[in-house]
């Protein structure tokens, strides 16, 4: 089978990761995949530079994230020349502009042409204006015309669409992320003084990194010279959350590839977004038995129990802070097995890609027999 997905750009970060996990795995199922996407802001890292994709890779000069008319225009055009070209058996859209250029251009070239949405969280809380919330939910609601079937990385982020009657008639799939499993763990490595806790993000408003700084400053506060944050990441807040961690112990260490591989000395993770389909990193994390504390925002809850795969918490910073506080080192690396027995069991890329090649088989199969290609 030949897939196509489309993407408003591949910028370091959950979807680009997600596409590669997905494609490699899927390849071992027979399936070809070909990215399409654009560029990355100038304060992105573009995840293809830095990464071999098991995948064909198309670059559209003319994508991007931000309203231009113009370039939109033209990358609808490029994208529908594309599918002609390239003749895929499904379309796979990724992202909110993406997800409206492929979406239409798909069913332009073909109406019967199989196409999915794949919504890595929603826009509903915390990202835009309430306006723009409300044009994005009734765009979702015209594309669904375009599309034969929604997936979503979550429940939480499915059931909060589907509030707003976007999709109402179309077939919804909850996929949950998954990433390779690491053969080899960690173990219970950090054996120095300080306790060690890592953020790992965008140092955007919705990843609130801000946050991470007043958790910080809390637990210097209770108990001086205990515990150290690294900062990982960069994006248009770096310098104003640089400024307010100033005289604190944390470390920034900018863009660095593979966080995760590097940086194995620690004992908890931060998650501290406003909002979030789940969050990536706190699969990286289990990954190497280590657990994730975050605010009890959007689908996280799919992944973490409290104290038992990681810590939630319901209120601000103090609160954070107060339950690190309460934390041993042998209660985190308990937590942080549960959080590796909870990936290897439901959150692996094998099954990730199984689900996807399920709903696409029954989509082109539909689209076979929409064709009268079995008679």
């Amino acid at each position: 089978m030949k897939v196509l997905h489309i993407i408003t750009r591949m910028n370091t970060g959950g979807p680009a990761v997600f596409l590669d996990h997905l494609t490699s795995a899927m390849n071992d199922l027979g399936t070809q995949s070909t990215i399409a996407y654009g560029y990355c802001e100038s304060n992105e890292v573009d995840y293809t530079e830095n990464h071999k994709l098991n995948a064909d890779l198309i670059n559209i000069s003319s994508l991007h994230r931000s309203l231009s008319p113009f370039h939109d225009l033209n990358s609808f055009i490029k994208i529908r020349k594309m599918i002609k070209e390239l003749k895929p058996d499904l379309v796979n859209t990724h992202t909110s502009k993406a997800g409206v250029l492929g979406r239409l251009a798909a069913k332009s070239v073909d109406k019967k042409l199989p196409v999915v949405h794949t919504f890595h969280g929603h826009l509903i809380y915390g990202y835009f204006a309430r306006y723009k919330t409300i044009v994005f939910t009734l765009v979702e609601r015209f594309l669904a015309r375009f599309t034969n079937a929604v997936i979503s990385i979550t429940s939480e982020t499915q059931n909060s669409l589907q509030k707003l009657k976007i999709g109402k008639n179309l077939r919804w799939e909850v996929v949950h992320l998954g990433i390779p499993k690491v053969k080899n763990p960690v173990g219970y490595l950090n054996s120095g003084e300080k306790i060690k806790l890592l953020w790992v993000g965008r140092f955007t408003r919705i990843k609130d990194p801000s946050y991470a700084v007043k958790v910080i400053n809390e637990l210097e506060n209770f108990s001086p010279g205990k515990y150290e944050l690294i900062m990982v990441g960069g994006g248009e807040l770096l310098s104003v959350i640089k400024q307010e961690a100033k005289d604190l112990p944390i470390t920034f260490t900018d863009w660095i590839e593979e966080p995760f591989k590097k940086i194995k000395y620690f004992d908890l993770l931060l998650l501290t977004s406003i909002n979030e389909g789940m969050g990536m990193v706190i699969l990286e994390a289990a990954n190497l038995n280590r657990p994730t504390i975050s605010r009890d925002v959007g689908g996280v809850k799919e992944f973490i129990a409290d104290n038992k795969s990681g810590f939630l918490i319901g209120g601000g910073p103090e609160m954070m802070a107060l339950k690190i506080l309460q934390l041993s080192r042998e209660e985190m690396y308990k937590v942080g097995l549960g959080a590796r027995d909870l990936l290897e069991k439901d959150f692996t890329d094998i099954n990730m890609a199984e689900k996807y090649s399920l709903i696409y088989q029954s989509l082109f199969r539909d689209f076979i027999r929409s064709s009268g290609l079995y008679e």
